[in-house]
């Protein structure tokens, strides 16, 4: 009861604020400061931050939403709205801007430009934008999470600067265990690829190795990431026992558990398909199967993942940010979700029907060579498909397009069986041409959307390869308008205005026509130079 009455008083006190925020008379008389006001600006910095604390993740949320007018007198507000927005899982670029406010605002209370630059980095990290990562990385103090970040950069985009780095931080830092996980993802990265650790690695593997007693301490998983790169196999076996034995076993840790005959073929398909499994990797999946040796137990993997239900992720550059989510139920595909550059903003998501892809929802590409770079935002299309991989219609911008059947094309997925299961994962196809206005207007039959001129009325454009043929406009069943064209220009439009079912008036079009790109041509301008009406007579 004392949590529910302080929910209802965070509640109440939103709505309050919200008013105080929404009206100007009732802000004044509330708060009598100015609304950029420093010390108003703290205030509300810290309330906001009490609420996070307090676990109202979503209150604060929705209260610094509302909060531009603080923002450009306190940092503060700008970093807990990127610290909101991240707890929400919003696009990183949101976060990123929220952050980029802060710093440059630079007017701090509450935290530091130190946080918020390592914050970025980390999401440009994410980002994969590593050059960007480390030169604000460059502008911070030494610290442990400075030297992860730095690592985790170093790691995908320089590696040969990586085994330095990682030396020093050795010396630095001895008993921090996060940049000894990292070398080991490294390691891990390096295996995958068909290389196995020489040189500076060896060493480097040595001096972790005879840490491991020290850092087990702080993270346990350091066992089954070390056991594959030990050279005494069964002090690495006693490893992942003792961590099985002590700990709940994380399923990425089954290959080195099985390679090492800490567990058998059963044990691990049961852990592995468990009850409380409701995310599987593509590529754990892969490994697992590679080391059974006997068809009982793969007979028994295949079985599984036919009636498996939840989600397969697919991390393609292996930097533990998965692109592809795909979910099933009892091995039956349901959605498939693609963030290829890892933005939290989906290029393309799809929905299976009985296993096969019915609608998807795609971002276009930019319309202009400019458009990637300049900060607006991608058009979003709704693909429906009569049969996979043939369009059915296209939804954009409130305007749907019919290609004639069977044509038009769009096959952003291939499908892929996982271990002769008869389950399918479908990977995006970097090689599939994607869909744009130009292709969507060249090959549609006709271009349907909500009437410019008559409320709840519909508009039918009828195309030939793009090029405008013949607009005529409905309400209801009751044509009340047809447009007549000739190459792609609009000539004259008749018009029954008073719904008789007579198209009494007759607009006439302007000669003078501007210039336009052939996907623009159905959405033609009313500019019209004279108008013939006899419906009043």
């Amino acid at each position: 009861m004392k949590h529910n009455k302080g929910i209802t008083k965070v509640s109440i006190f939103i709505l309050f604020l919200w008013a105080a925020l929404s009206s100007p008379n009732l802000y004044s008389l509330t708060f009598p400061d100015d609304r950029g006001d420093s010390a108003m600006a703290e205030r509300y910095a810290v309330w906001t931050k009490n609420l996070i604390d307090d676990g109202y993740w979503a209150e604060a949320l929705a209260a610094l939403e509302r909060s531009s007018d603080f923002a450009d007198v306190s940092s503060d507000i700008s970093y807990l709205l990127a610290l909101a927005r991240s707890h929400a899982k919003k696009p990183r670029p949101e976060v990123l801007e929220a952050l980029n406010l802060a710093l440059a605002v630079d007017r701090w209370n509450l935290f530091s430009a130190e946080a918020a630059r390592l914050d970025k980095a980390d999401v440009l990290i994410a980002l994969r934008a590593y050059p960007e990562a480390l030169q604000e990385l460059s502008r911070v103090s030494k610290s442990p999470r400075e030297t992860s970040l730095v690592l985790k950069a170093l790691a995908a985009y320089r590696p040969r600067d990586f085994h330095r780095y990682m030396r020093e931080t050795l010396d630095r830092y001895p008993r921090e265990s996060e940049p000894v996980r990292i070398f080991f993802h490294f390691l891990s990265n390096e295996a995958a690829a068909g290389r196995n650790p020489e040189g500076n690695e060896l060493e480097l593997l040595e001096l972790v190795i005879r840490r491991l007693p020290l850092l087990l301490e702080d993270n346990p998983d350091l066992a089954w990431m070390a056991a594959p790169f030990m050279r005494d196999m069964e002090e690495a076996r006693r490893l992942v026992m003792a961590y099985r034995a002590v700990h709940t076993p994380r399923i990425a840790s089954l290959p080195a558990a099985l390679k090492l005959g800490a567990i058998g073929e059963e044990t691990a398909l049961e852990e592995l398909f468990g009850p409380s499994v409701d995310v599987l990797d593509f590529a754990l999946l892969e490994e697992i199967w590679e080391l059974l040796r006997s068809e009982d137990a793969r007979t028994i993997f295949r079985r599984n993942l036919s009636v498996y239900t939840g989600a397969i992720t697919e991390d393609s550059d292996r930097d533990e940010i998965p692109e592809t989510h795909v979910l099933y139920n009892e091995g039956v595909l349901v959605s498939a979700v693609y963030d290829m550059n890892q933005s939290g903003i989906h290029d393309l998501t799809v929905y299976f029907e009985a296993g096969n892809p019915h609608r998807a929802v795609t971002l276009l590409p930019p319309e202009s060579s400019t458009g990637l770079h300049s900060g607006v935002p991608r058009k979003q299309a709704e693909v429906l498909w009569e049969r996979y991989s043939a369009i059915r219609e296209v939804e954009l911008d409130g305007a749907r397009y019919i290609p004639r059947p069977l044509e038009l094309r769009f096959t952003p997925v291939l499908f892929v069986e996982l271990m002769r299961s008869g389950v399918l994962f479908p990977r995006l196809d970097p090689l599939a041409s994607p869909l744009t206005r130009r292709v969507l207007v060249s090959q549609a039959l006709r271009v349907e959307r909500p009437s410019l001129e008559f409320s709840g009325g519909i508009e039918i454009v009828e195309l030939n390869q793009g090029i405008p043929v013949r607009a005529r406009e409905y309400v209801g069943d009751l044509m009340v308008s047809e447009t007549e064209f000739l190459r792609g220009r609009p000539q004259l439009q008749r018009v029954d205005l008073n719904f008789d079912g007579r198209m009494d008036t007759v607009r006439h079009f302007r000669r003078q026509y501007r210039a336009m790109e052939l996907e623009e041509l159905w959405d033609f301008d009313r500019d019209y130079d004279y108008v013939v009406s006899d419906w009043d007579e």
